[in-house]
């Protein structure tokens, strides 16, 4: 009898584990498409033996645990390789868009205006007393004058739509850390006892591959269970998540600079900003691009009022200009009646055509506008080539990841299959026995 109740009992605790081993699988096939979910995989432990008059006899086997298969080694690489992609990618996106607004063909654009501009003081300098070559050194000048204000407000409308994203993206990250310190807690609680919280590990990694794509984060696991997660700002660290605690960023529009709150409340400011990865340091970097190109523009603007209007009248009594930059720069209200224009000086005008100024970086005003457009060409170019290279990265990286990590359907499959004749062994184990106990009871009664 006691053999037969414990051949019963092995039986009965095959069919039990047969089952978690069916569900897991089923599991893991209801999540063969989810990127961010880890394989599951149910390891079995052999029962103590138990000893009996002629040795010792097996008792089957346990669930010791279900485990995710994870190899956190390119997990990091692929949170790395995805926050440089969307760093860069960002400044891509925004580099175009100061492309667009400073391009020039040849047909349209600021260096067509310039020359339109010097080519009317040319053809004043022939003529004149030529209402039309007056009109013409107007319209020119008011153009050109338009073109360098436009410039400088399309910059300036997209710097405030960089910050304007900027401090959304600082929301989105401030809600990530809270969850990822909610998850934190809740799997420590778990496997506190030794139980494995696989499934909000599988939400937590969804949370933090959400993160990585906004900021270059480095995180790593405790002994709890929990990770830790820090971002580097130039030479400053901040620990962002510890445990259940998490910090905060705030970004201010005023000076353009993210400052922090890390997991311990205490407040850190770098300043300036240097920050690698994720959106949040392609989007300050394209902030910082933009006023750079904003500068350059108002440079050439501000030389180009002072040159016009010293070579115009050396006094600034009667000017062609008014303003000191891109931003408010406009033609003097006097300049615009042809009969009050000043011909005499026309050549000289022109002139500044082919002159080197040191303003300038020692080159002509078309040249240094070209150098400007070159290097929008050249940091676009950069930017596209390195995003290229760290989405090549990341996707080789996922699929090595995935080819740990994620769920093969024909693997499922072929286990639901070894499953499923495991069980209707144990099952037929389980007839067998209770028809012996019943032949056994029988002949007892």
């Amino acid at each position: 009898m006691a053999g037969l109740t414990s051949t019963l009992e092995i039986a009965r605790r095959t069919l039990l584990n047969e089952q978690i081993l069916i569900q897991t699988a089923s599991h893991n096939i209801a999540n063969a498409e989810n990127k961010t979910y880890a394989r599951q995989k149910v390891t079995l432990t052999t029962n103590a033996p138990e000893r009996v008059p002629s040795g010792w006899m097996g008792t089957g086997a346990s669930i010791d645990r279900i485990v995710q298969v994870r190899d956190q080694y390119i997990e990091r690489q692929l949170m790395t390789s995805t926050a440089q992609e969307s760093d860069f990618r960002t400044r891509v996106s925004f580099l175009e868009l100061i492309g667009t607004y400073l391009k020039d063909d040849g047909e349209t654009g600021i260096s067509q205006d310039l020359g339109e501009f010097w080519d009317a003081w040319g053809t004043l300098s022939t003529n004149p007393d030529g209402i039309v070559a007056r009109q013409g050194v107007i319209s020119a000048a008011e153009r050109l004058a338009g073109t360098l204000k436009t410039a400088n407000s399309d910059l300036s409308a997209l710097k405030e739509k960089i910050q304007s994203q900027t401090g959304d993206t600082v929301t989105k990250i401030n809600t990530l850390l809270n969850r990822i310190a909610d998850y934190n807690n809740s799997i420590s609680g778990i496997e506190y006892n030794g139980r494995q919280a696989n499934d909000l590990r599988d939400l937590r990694y969804k949370a933090i591959a959400d993160l990585s794509e906004l900021a270059g984060i480095t995180y790593g696991e405790e002994s709890d269970g929990s990770i830790t997660v820090s971002l580097k700002d130039g030479a400053t660290s901040v620990t962002l998540v510890s445990n259940e605690k998490a910090g905060s960023l705030s970004f201010s529009q005023s000076t353009g600079l993210v400052s922090y709150k890390d997991a311990d409340g205490n407040d850190i400011a770098p300043d300036p900003n240097d920050l690698s990865g994720g959106s949040l340091a392609g989007l300050l970097a394209s902030a910082q691009k933009t006023t750079d190109f904003s500068n350059r523009i108002d440079t050439l603007a501000g030389e180009l009022i002072e040159q016009v209007n010293d070579r115009y009248d050396s006094t600034h009594v009667q000017t062609v200009f008014d303003g000191s930059s891109a931003a408010d720069i406009a033609v003097n209200s006097a300049f615009r009646t042809p009969g009050n224009i000043i011909a005499d000086y026309a050549s000289n005008i022109a002139d500044l055509e082919d002159t080197e100024l040191a303003d300038l970086d020692n080159s002509r005003f078309v040249d240094y506008l070209g150098a400007v457009q070159q290097q929008i060409g050249l940091d676009q170019e950069d930017a596209a080539s390195r995003a290229d290279f760290q989405q090549a990265l990341a996707e080789y990286l996922e699929t090595q990841r995935q080819s740990v990590s994620g769920v093969s359907v024909d693997e499922e499959m072929i286990d639901l299959l070894q499953f499923q004749q495991v069980y209707q062994a144990a099952a037929k184990v389980v007839n067998t026995t209770r028809e012996l106990l019943d032949t056994v009871i029988g002949m007892v009664g």
